[in-house]
């Protein structure tokens, strides 16, 4: 009789970051006092939604303390460890690299003794040995931000921690930190807890630059900026290369308060820094501040777009600009675009994102001339690689985009759509509009791509009242704009035909 073994080869720190490079943080659920007091409890869905969504990692924060006796043997409450074997097991399940660690324990951080460290030992004593048969997609994360410990008892707490994780779980791939905020130099400067062991990750936490990552103001953007994030990744690969330690940056995000252009180049840069540099990147989002993905309607928002799309070949140094009355122009730098085309969708009013207009790989720059009155506009880049990958920019805006340029002799009196989107059109709909001085008066019809499909009007017109019917004939249903040009007065709105 003939037996086959089938043998898992044990997973590698350097492989885990590989798979770990688009990571995303379930905050502010495991880590309050109670799951629910600072979001609705985690749902199993959530953990399809992050992985159709294209994540491959989800740290969880874990705070124990609540659920701990503060007494010998130090019990961690069963409910609790089962809900978390639960919440650990939906993501494992689904073939996401899952995090855990020890957030928010302010009771070993503050007060540093030897109570607290075997206290602290006994928790992890407990969480290994109950984990210790799941996959090695589980990693263990000694501590978060261990301020205000000082460097030699965070370095002391790692290797002691280790020691008590390698009892039950000896090939578990184990993440730690510096001392304070856990930053890029902190990381570096640390101790190794065991500089034989093979299976460490290093991690650090960047929302720079500071202020404005983590309390808003000012922007981000410039040369200087983007050269002081690529200088943090520099210096942990460095560390990396030095230690054959593989890094992940586990926390990285940027208030919502941020001003929009600045905060989504920031998103963008770090992504595409950390994926250059191998550093495996975990979004920030707590349901609050710094939001992704809303854990009431599950849905995501923008940034997820970025987190899953960007690469180094993304386009990237979006700029924006009006160019006058009915005019947007955005400009980019390419970067390596193996595509012969580059798709710019477009969003209005922070609606959502429609494929507008096609250009060339090489274009740098497109002028959007059908933009509307008081409205704000969002553009980004999408393009199809040859190898059928997606990769996009970051999207950029332009606040209360258009405003039309006024002149006594040549506002309209009025310019009037008798069934006004999102009522569709009919052929007896009729497109009302008055002058007050003779002008060369133009009336266009685009479609969703921002190319003109018909002239309705194009000639000069003396000061009078007028009304054209609108002829559907030719044109498909769908959304179209319609703009009156008279003198320097331009107005462009949105209807919708239906046939």
């Amino acid at each position: 009789m003939l037996f086959t073994v089938s043998l898992k080869a044990q997973l590698t720190p350097q492989n885990a970051v590989k798979g770990m490079m688009r990571g995303i943080n379930l905050g502010n659920e495991m880590e309050a006092p109670n799951e629910g007091d600072w979001n609705p409890p985690i749902q199993e869905r959530a953990f399809d939604d992050y992985k159709n969504a294209g994540f491959t990692a989800i740290r969880i924060p874990i705070t124990w303390d609540a659920h701990t006796m503060t007494t010998p043997p130090y019990t961690i409450d069963s409910n609790w460890l089962n809900r978390v074997q639960q919440v650990v097991e939906w993501g494992l399940s689904r073939g996401l690299f899952i995090i855990i660690d020890a957030h928010h324990e302010m009771w070993i951080k503050t007060w540093y003794s030897d109570s607290t460290v075997a206290r602290f030992d006994s928790i992890w004593s407990q969480v290994a040995t109950r984990l210790k048969n799941e996959s090695d997609s589980l990693i263990f994360e000694i501590i978060n931000e261990p301020d205000p410990m000082s460097e030699h008892n965070v370095n002391s707490l790692n290797s002691n921690v280790l020691k008590v994780i390698r009892k039950t779980n000896p090939t578990r791939i184990v993440s730690f930190s510096g001392y304070m905020w856990s930053n890029s130099d902190q990381l570096v400067s640390a101790a190794i807890p065991d500089p034989s062991d093979k299976f460490l990750i290093g991690y650090y936490h960047s929302y720079d630059p500071y202020p404005f990552g983590l309390l808003g103001p000012g922007t981000y953007g410039s040369a200087s900026d983007i050269a002081t994030t690529k200088a943090k990744f520099d210096e942990v690969t460095t560390w990396s290369t030095q230690h054959n330690i593989p890094v992940i940056l586990d926390e990285f995000g940027y208030m919502d308060s941020c001003q929009y252009n600045s905060r989504m180049c920031a998103y963008g840069t770090v992504v595409s820094q950390a994926i250059s540099h191998g550093v495996g990147a975990f979004a920030w989002d707590d349901g609050g501040q710094f939001p992704i993905y809303n854990r009431t309607n599950y849905t995501f928002n923008v940034i997820k777009d970025i987190l899953i799309y960007t690469t180094p070949q993304s386009p990237d140094g979006m700029g924006i600009s009006q160019v006058n009355g009915s005019s947007v122009k955005i400009q980019w730098q390419n970067r390596n675009i193996e595509s012969d085309s580059i798709l710019i969708q477009r969003n209005i009013n922070n609606g959502s994102f429609e494929n507008y207009a096609k250009v060339g790989a090489s274009v740098t720059q497109f002028i959007d001339s059908s933009a509307f009155q008081g409205t704000s506009f969002y553009y980004r880049l999408s393009i199809a690689t040859k190898n059928s990958s997606v990769i996009e920019s970051y999207p950029i805006m332009l606040l209360d985009a258009v405003t039309s340029v006024k002149l006594p002799d040549a506002v309209p009196l009025r310019f009037e759509l008798y069934n006004n989107y999102p009522n569709p059109f009919n052929p007896a709909t009729t497109i009302d509009y008055s002058i007050p001085k003779t002008s060369l008066v133009t009336i266009k019809v685009f479609d969703i791509l921002g190319r003109e499909v018909k002239t309705l009007v194009n000639e000069e017109k003396t000061s009078g009242n007028y009304s054209i019917k609108f002829n559907e004939s030719g044109l498909a249903s769908g959304v179209y704009f319609y703009r009156l040009q008279s003198g320097d007065f331009v107005s462009t709105k949105k209807m919708l035909l239906l046939k």
